[in-house]
């Protein structure tokens, strides 16, 4: 099976999960520990459970796995989402888990679950909004954007979208090559792929595969572009 992510091989990203894992483990035994009063130290916990099992489904999903082996720890990470997630810290996360979501279909139960993190803890961000209106009707729709760079580039896809659905697919592969991933160079997953440790689980523009089945766009100008989760969108096909 080969990989999708090419910066990394299967082999370590099979070492990260099974490492995580044992991880995620030994978490899960000091939560069982707290009690109900130790209200800080259960969510740091469940915050560093969000971590280890968003990263795992990455991996997996960076190593060619099945859409359902990654629904299943898609299950298990909005467990933790509901009992850990901020937006001062998690901005990122949620994106990625909304956008997941849309992609494979998640049942909408599940995706109202993340739709309730977001009311507790609001980023009043536009890409958050548009992806959750797209399963939540009459959801709020804020006009700002929480981190303009990158995803203010955003918008350019949904406005040609509505009239020049070619020029935003161009657009989209433009946000791709040149904002993506110089935009997040403020994340501690930027360039991991250099790190002497075997941290790489990953790079994907999930929103960006979000944003071609909201916006009913053609993505073959897409399809071998470096951060593009294709086959997530194509699951079904």
């Amino acid at each position: 099976m080969d990989t999708r992510d090419k910066l990394n091989s299967r082999e370590n990203f099979q070492e990260i999960i099974e490492q995580q894992r044992e991880y995620i483990q030994e978490e899960l035994e000091d939560l069982r520990g707290y009690t109900p009063e130790e209200t800080d130290k259960i969510y740091d916990t469940y915050q560093t459970l969000i971590k280890y099992s968003l990263d795992n489904l990455i991996a997996a999903y960076s190593m060619g796995e099945s859409i359902d082996v990654i629904s299943k720890e898609y299950l298990v990470t909005i467990d933790y989402f509901q009992h850990g997630w901020s937006q001062s810290n998690g901005y990122v996360q949620m994106v990625w888990m909304l956008a997941i979501g849309t992609m494979i279909d998640v049942k909408q139960e599940q995706f109202l679950k993340l739709a309730e993190c977001v009311k507790k803890d609001n980023p009043n961000d536009y890409l958050i909004d548009l992806l959750i209106r797209n399963r939540i009707e009459n959801w709020i729709n804020h006009e700002s954007f929480k981190f303009p760079k990158p995803y203010k580039s955003i918008l350019d896809v949904v406005t040609f979208a509505k009239d020049d659905k070619p020029k935003a697919s161009e657009k989209l592969l433009e946000y791709l090559q040149k904002e993506w991933y110089r935009g997040h160079s403020d994340t501690g997953w930027y360039d991991a792929h250099k790190s002497k440790w075997n941290i790489h689980t990953g790079y994907w523009s999930f929103e960006s595969g979000a944003l071609v089945k909201i916006l009913g766009l053609d993505d073959s100008i897409l399809k071998d572009q470096q951060y593009y989760p294709y086959d997530m969108v194509h699951w079904k096909d």
